[in-house]
């Protein structure tokens, strides 16, 4: 009878390697289609002078304003706000929004993986936590994503950000767009982080802010945005080790699933 399970649990370990690797080569192949328009918004956008001042990030979070250039800006924004199909999700009790996936971006708005590609961005983001980041593998559908609070009540409630890879994981948020009826202008939807024994904090997230922390360490929530207002992010992941388990990857996918759908499952 064990030597029947073995069998059985072996087979279905090598068939999902096999089903791994198959997917594995659709998505290279996919971003080898995107490369030309890659390479060529990287050379049109360089990010050489991304904003590079001082940060405390002791608190495991850090805000820059002002970061982008506004061309560099404007194409984002306007990658981001094409029109786009986005997936909707809602999770009663944590969250509603839209989302544009990675693979969503990498067939209608290769821009964007563009900025997400940039060494430029990797050295900055590198140089505020204190250790090397690289974007983590192309099948994580959370990788570089769009999030679009667009319709009054979106928002994500308070949660820690999974770290599915073996090296620490760290979000980096690109404000694309915010606008809403509040006196500085921005949307009711605010970023906001809890520690113990303190109030909670908020980080505004204008035009062209970018925020970096590691989700894994801060508890942060999104509020609800009210009617006519809207706010968009480019969402971004890095961590410091790319590698996996089996494990840590199907239950990735299984997070993928409740925001993308069950395609996420064999994308």
């Amino acid at each position: 009878m064990f030597l029947a399970l073995g069998f059985v649990l072996s087979t279905l370990g090598l068939l999902y390697a096999g089903l791994r690797f198959t997917r594995q080569q659709r998505r290279l192949s996919r971003l080898a289609h995107a490369l030309p328009v890659i390479r060529t918004w990287q050379a049109a956008h360089p990010l050489t002078k991304l904003t590079k001042e001082s940060v405390d990030f002791s608190a495991r979070i850090a805000r820059l304003t002002d970061c982008l250039p506004q061309d560099t800006l404007i194409a984002l924004r306007e990658a981001a706000l094409a029109g786009h199909a986005a997936d909707r999700s809602l999770i009663p009790g944590h969250k509603r929004g839209s989302t544009l996936s990675y693979d969503t971006l990498l067939a209608v708005a290769p821009e964007i993986i563009a900025f997400y590609l940039s060494p430029s961005l990797h050295a900055l983001c590198s140089n505020i936590v204190g250790e090397p980041l690289v974007p983590v593998p192309v099948g994580d559908q959370s990788a570089c994503s769009v999030l679009l609070y667009e319709r009054p009540g979106d928002h994500i409630g308070w949660h820690y950000d999974y770290d599915f890879y073996r090296g620490r994981h760290f979000t980096v948020l690109l404000s694309v767009e915010n606008h809403g009826h509040g006196a500085d202008g921005l949307s009711s939807a605010r970023l906001e982080v809890r520690r113990k024994g303190s109030d909670d904090t908020s980080y505004p997230t204008p035009p062209n802010a970018l925020v970096i922390f590691e989700g894994q360490r801060v508890l942060h929530r999104a509020t609800a945005l009210s009617e006519g207002e809207r706010r968009v992010l480019i969402s971004m992941t890095f961590c410091t080790d790319p590698s996996a388990s089996l494990i840590a990857d199907l239950a990735r996918r299984a997070k993928d699933m409740a925001y993308f759908g069950p395609r996420a499952l064999w994308i």
